[in-house]
């Protein structure tokens, strides 16, 4: 199988097909024996690209931005107007780190970079435990809850709005915004125009008084040139952490709820957090189709010939389980480095420290607090082309007698 062509009619798997498919594995298995590590998909009905499935070629597309652009200005596609993509994919004018190659993101970068080194991790730790226990708190008395809405994405997206100085009322109005950003229901491209509003009017009032966050560090940090630079980068931090955390932390959860390795139930030994996350990493990893790349000229890429002008999205839950990379020995596994759940090359993710912080803290409260279980094994996958996690997981407990507070609702 050699120089294959993408079929330009019919015949294509969705992305969204794929994350929501009830075995992702299998499915992704069997497209990549049909066409090899890298297979043509709809990144929506109609619009063509490149899913690359395997391991060494996902690291091949992440670390060669000189052949694998993430300017949308290669993308020889035009989205229609009603497209979910567009916030995403093909936004316009938008001045930030994820959008730009070589020494444009390098500059972009460095603010990103430094601004999440800074961070004081027991302050983090304080900021994501308050948030953690106020959730929790609402629900406590009630004996059942639904952790996908109602915890892993409000923790993500208040603990993340935390960090860069919001308070409660703003984040939630932006944890609204992404949603619709990421095509989970809504007007993608209002979505986003109301979201950089918000962080606009924050960076404006950041400006008159600074604090101890990371908008303060973005606002004085002297690599951008501009509001709309700030604001732009700032917006891609903020959904790209929300969309990662939220992911990892559900899909923990359902497996500490439902793995006997880690439940006990049948051996007896409770495995550790720590073990539960690094293994999600693996299998479930918190963004499972990485958009996106574009070809800047004709090239091949695991023997299929890729056109200048094509979309190439990162295959990373494929290339997870490549078997290249990845055994069934669960003790080699343990130590085992070589997942891509954070990417590699220069656009990897810079705040894989306070990422991994947040998500232990936001299990661990639930898990030390309640006796939960799980009410309802079924899944059903929320609907995204990128990410794959429940999107109900509903619990029960034993009430507590009296919950402390209950927190704005999401």
């Amino acid at each position: 199988m050699s120089d294959l062509e993408p079929r330009r009619s019919g015949g294509r798997v969705a992305l969204v097909d794929l994350t929501g498919a009830e075995d992702m594995t299998a499915a992704l298995r069997e497209l990549q024996e049909r066409w090899g590590p890298v297979a043509p998909v709809d990144l929506e009905p109609g619009v063509p690209g490149w899913l690359v499935l395997g391991h060494a070629e996902v690291m091949e597309v992440m670390r060669t931005e000189s052949v694998f652009a993430r300017d949308p200005r290669h993308w020889k596609e035009r989205l229609p107007l009603e497209s979910t993509l567009h916030a995403i994919l093909s936004p316009a004018g938008r001045r930030a780190l994820y959008y730009a190659d070589g020494a444009d993101h390098r500059r972009l970068r460095l603010p990103v970079d430094e601004a999440f080194a800074g961070l004081d991790e027991a302050q983090t730790a304080a900021l994501v435990r308050g948030v953690c226990s106020g959730l929790i708190d609402s629900f406590a008395a009630q004996g059942h809850a639904e952790l996908i809405g109602g915890y892993a994405a409000a923790v993500s997206f208040l603990a993340v709005s935390g960090m860069f100085g919001f308070d409660e009322r703003q984040g939630i109005a932006l944890l609204r915004c992404a949603s619709g950003v990421f095509g989970h229901g809504g007007d993608s491209v209002t979505a986003l125009a109301t979201m950089d509003q918000i962080v606009l009017d924050h960076v404006l009032a950041t400006r008159e008084n600074p604090g101890p966050n990371l908008t303060a560090r973005f606002v004085e940090h002297p690599s951008f040139e501009d509001d709309t630079e700030i604001v732009h980068s700032m917006v891609v931090a903020i959904c790209a952490a929300n969309e990662m955390l939220v992911t990892w932390i559900a899909a923990t959860l359902r497996r500490m709820l439902t793995d006997p390795r880690y439940t006990g139930r049948v051996t007896g030994v409770r495995r550790g957090l720590d073990d539960a996350m690094d293994e999600t990493l693996w299998s479930e990893p918190p963004v499972a189709n990485l958009p996106a790349r574009y070809a800047v000229a004709d090239c091949t890429l695991g023997r299929v010939r890729i056109r200048a002008g094509d979309a190439i999205v990162m295959g990373v839950a494929a290339a997870n389980n490549d078997p290249r990379v990845r055994t069934a020995d669960d003790l080699f596994e343990a130590g085992n480095r070589s997942h891509l759940s954070f990417g590699v090359g220069p656009h990897a993710c810079p705040a894989r420290r306070p990422g991994r912080l947040v998500v232990k803290i936001a299990v661990e409260s639930l898990m030390e607090r309640l006796d939960l279980r799980l009410t309802d094994p079924t899944v059903t996958w929320a609907p995204s082309p990128w990410s794959r996690y429940p999107a109900v997981l509903p619990v029960a407990f034993t009430p507590e007698r009296q919950a402390a507070r209950t927190p704005a609702r999401v």
